[in-house]
């Protein structure tokens, strides 16, 4: 009698899964460049931050109570933007290497644990501010030329806030405690009133 490992069909099944293992842990060195990719962004925006404020400080607008605010808004913005830059490389790094490690010591299904789901409602919060910053900006500015365009910018930081409330609902409803199975409603020791 031909046990299950003797069979041709399961040996090669087996093959195949590991292949396919492989595989999904292989295409997560593609994140590899995208991660070095993002700091040199950083690096970019850091230069531009600096530029910015030198450039502010040789012609003296820093002198002007407008144009320092403005100067302000710019660089409050670069600096959500470098905050946003390193909650996604921290969390995709850290998606990266759970998902090769646990691939590395189990050789049953892949489980797919969501890396982001901790900093999702932060990383919506910092893209709300950014929308929010600009479109102060836009109108400090006092460039109402295009007032469209405008428009869209206040529709966009909107819906970017609404999106924001959701992320924040949806993570406090996941965080909740299961339900006694029990269905007793007693209040835990110290909590009474």
């Amino acid at each position: 009698m031909m046990s299950d490992r003797d069979d041709p069909l399961t040996a090669q099944g087996d093959r195949a899964g590991r292949m396919l293992r492989r595989g999904v842990l292989g295409i997560h060195l593609l994140q590899l460049p995208l991660f070095f990719g993002l700091m040199l962004a950083l690096l970019v925006l850091a230069a531009s931050f600096f530029y910015a404020l030198g450039e502010a400080v040789i012609t003296r607008d820093f002198l002007d109570r407008d144009k320092t605010i403005l100067l302000v808004l710019d660089l409050l913005d670069m600096v959500f933007i470098a905050n946003l830059i390193v909650m996604v490389m921290v969390s995709g790094y850290n998606a990266y290497h759970a998902a090769t490690r646990r691939g590395l010591r189990r050789d049953g299904p892949f489980y797919y644990n969501d890396e982001f789901q901790p900093v999702k409602s932060r990383i919506a919060a910092t893209l709300v501010i950014i929308t929010g910053i600009h479109l102060v900006h836009e109108v400090l500015a006092g460039d109402l030329s295009d007032p469209v365009g405008l428009l869209m910018l206040g529709v966009t930081h909107l819906i970017l806030l609404a999106s924001a409330a959701v992320f924040y609902h949806v993570g406090r409803f996941e965080k909740r405690p299961a339900p006694n199975p029990s269905g007793s409603n007693e209040e835990e020791p110290g909590n009474g009133a």
